[in-house]
């Protein structure tokens, strides 16, 4: 037992998920005691090589909003044009390659972050009000009554215990809680990765930047601030701006279509490159800008049984589990973990929600999974690309956007309230999902044009139609039933009607007259 008085809360990591946990536990209950050991030392060096640069709504919202980082989010990071995407394989000619993506930035602002600035910030906000332990690492816990005993290791490797009501694993992929309570489970996804950062600005604009007159894109100069994927059959390449200093490049792929034997080092990824991606290979020859790092991850993805215990200790980010980073999803599940377990222990019946929470969090991660397994050996089938993108998009903005953006993820009698509509929202998910994993589901229904601009189409609408003025139970229950009514339409016209394509531009002019 620890001598010292014990701690209401103790975190393990301070990387992103810790720091925002802590700052949004103190900004709910600011007579928290909380702890946070850590096995690095602050500040960080600003470029560190951190996995989630990139975000997307729910997650950006959460960072500017929940955690009050808006200023920060603005004056020091860069606002992000979406997400886009483009394929070159197989193409020739008049239409050396195809794109999809906005002209403009997206209604609801979105970051590209630069993770070791925004953490350096964060642990500066949390100040003096929170107890940092660095250069350590959480060896064990165990529980005796109401409080759990934890073995804290320095790196000189002595060991001190400290206590604390509820224990929360924020470690990242070191997993300290999962592996404690054997909790991992799989994810059913077959997808590794490798990335790597360079010194410089990368910029789209410099090697694929079409002249061809129905370009939409042509005078988006700053297109290339969106996360840009290149796909292709089996994979995607991810171009993703950190500063005007720092640029982030991952190749992540489907095992059974390539092999990380062929990537595992930058040399070998440059090959790959030029094999799959030659355009923008001979663009990175001729900068030959400096390599900082280089990472790979084989076999990413994993899920956990459980995320919060009323036995006083929970899961949070990568710790809680990872599903794919095709859509820049992870400070997302920080937002929604954070906020069910700052309620779990900040109010009075948190204990009482505790089995409903994991309830919550298992079908969010199941709906991920969803929406990434199997999904990547269609990304050399254009119609494909368009379909699967543009659902998931409009399927994201609808639904978990409404719920979390509007404040009632955190409202667990709202959820249950409403929990028969949420699995119907699932269940159309897994219908779509279960269609467009066909080989060919869609490859003969479209002719689609080589470029295609979301401004104006469903996408563009949903995700400016997320927030509500009135935030009343009724009025975003009415929403939600109002944007069941487009999905279900969108998902007929993807699996009945084959107009999907001409409902995608046509829908958002008919809602806006309504």
């Amino acid at each position: 037992m620890s001598e010292h008085a014990p701690h209401d809360v103790l975190i393990i990591g301070a990387g992103l998920a810790g720091l925002t946990l802590a700052k949004q536990l103190l900004d709910a209950d600011p007579a928290l005691g909380i702890c946070i050991v850590h096995n690095r030392k602050f500040p960080y060096p600003e470029r560190i090589h951190k996995v989630g640069e990139s975000t997307v709504e729910i997650g950006a919202y959460y960072l500017a909003e929940i955690v009050g980082c808006k200023r920060h989010l603005e004056t020091e990071h860069l606002r992000k044009m979406g997400l886009r995407f483009i394929q070159t394989q197989g193409l020739t000619g008049d239409a050396p390659y195809r794109e999809i993506g906005l002209g403009y930035y997206p209604h609801q602002p979105t970051y590209q972050i630069d993770r070791g600035k925004l953490e350096n910030h964060l642990r500066d906000a949390l100040g003096e009000r929170v107890t940092l332990i660095e250069n350590s690492r959480v060896m064990d816990i165990e529980r005796e009554g109401d409080l759990n005993n934890v073995a804290v290791r320095d790196h000189d490797g002595v060991v001190a215990p400290v206590a604390a009501r509820w224990v929360v694993d924020a470690s990242g992929r070191g997993r300290v809680l999962m592996k404690k309570f054997e909790l991992q489970r799989p994810a059913g996804i077959n997808h590794s990765a490798i990335w790597f950062r360079v010194a410089g600005k990368v910029d789209i604009n410099d090697f694929l930047n079409s002249q061809d007159e129905a370009n939409p894109f042509g005078h988006a100069r700053e297109r290339g601030r969106s996360t840009t994927h290149l796909i292709g059959r089996g994979y995607w390449v991810w171009i993703i701006p950190i500063s005007e200093q720092t640029t982030s490049i991952g190749i992540v792929f489907d095992n059974g279509i390539h092999s990380l034997s062929e990537l595992s080092s930058h040399p070998l990824a440059t090959s790959w490159l030029a094999r799959h991606e030659p355009r923008f290979h001979a663009y990175m020859q001729r900068e030959a800008f400096e390599v900082i790092d280089f990472v790979m991850l084989r076999n990413y993805s994993y899920l956990s049984a459980q995320f919060l215990s009323k036995e006083g200790w929970a899961l949070t980010g990568e710790a809680a589990g990872f599903v794919d980073p095709m859509y820049s999803n992870g400070t997302d599940m920080i937002g929604l973990a954070n906020t069910m377990i700052t309620n779990a222990i900040t109010q009075p019946d948190g204990l009482e929600q505790i089995e409903r929470m994991n309830g919550v969090m298992a079908e969010a991660y199941a709906g991920f999974v969803d929406t990434h397994r199997e999904s990547y050996a269609g990304f050399d089938d254009w119609n494909y690309v368009f379909v699967k993108t543009n659902w998931d998009a409009t399927f994201y903005f609808l639904f978990m956007s409404v719920l979390f953006m509007n404040g009632k993820f955190a409202d667990i009698g709202f959820i249950e309230s409403i929990h028969s509509e949420i699995s119907a929202f699932y269940k159309l998910h897994h219908q779509v999902m279960t269609y467009l994993r066909q080989p060919g589901a869609v490859s003969d229904d479209y002719a689609l044009p080589e470029f295609i601009n979301l401004v104006g189409s469903i996408q563009d609408y949903a995700n400016r139609s997320i927030f509500l003025a009135d935030k009343s139970n009724d009025a975003v229950r009415a929403l939600l039933e109002k944007n069941m009514v487009i999905l279900r339409e969108l998902a007929d016209s993807i699996m009945q009607n084959k107009s999907f394509d001409e409902k995608f531009f046509t829908m958002a002019a008919r809602l806006d007259a309504a």
